[in-house]
């Protein structure tokens, strides 16, 4: 998939998510951004391919810039949209209080999930990391057998000639 249709991807995504409202539909928003770090996850892995350094380097100004997006959407999920309409508008201190707290509970809850992915994809690399040393090992071995068999094959065609 070109660099172009994950943008492409990403734009629709965004756009979806503008027309969408960010309270009553807050889970679809969250799903919708998880879509979207996947996608920017694998134009991460396409731009080690490219090897023109000006398209590189434009590459890597935009996923800055629609991962910056992403951070920002999040952000704007689990805060709130910030206008100054709505800055503690008409809200008592009790109000204020429970909305913080559930803020911060949501964001330990991110957190906490962010940790086990991280955890998660540190044990994955770890059995890769030892599939991969034993594949090694593996072709190590055939690499010495195909030797010896090099050699017997050789010291048979000198007897066959003989």
């Amino acid at each position: 998939m070109a660099l172009a249709d994950y943008y492409e991807d990403l734009n629709a995504i965004f756009g979806e998510i503008k027309g969408l409202d960010s309270k009553s539909d807050k889970s679809k928003i969250e799903e919708l951004l998880e879509d979207a770090t996947e996608i920017l996850g694998d134009v991460e892995i396409n731009m080690a391919s490219i090897k023109d350094p000006a398209k590189k380097k434009e590459a890597q100004e935009k996923y800055s810039m629609y991962k910056r997006k992403i951070q920002a959407e999040k952000r704007k999920t689990l805060l709130g949209p910030e206008t100054e309409g709505n800055k503690g508008a008409d809200m008592s201190g009790v109000a204020k209080s429970r909305q913080g707290l559930d803020k911060l509970n949501k964001a330990k809850d991110l957190l906490a999930d962010t940790e086990e992915v991280g955890q998660k994809v540190l044990s994955d690399l770890a059995i890769q990391k030892e599939q991969i040393k034993r594949s090694t090992a593996t072709m190590k071995e055939t690499n010495k057998e195909l030797s010896v068999a090099q050699k017997l094959a050789n010291k048979m065609s000198r007897w066959w000639r003989a």
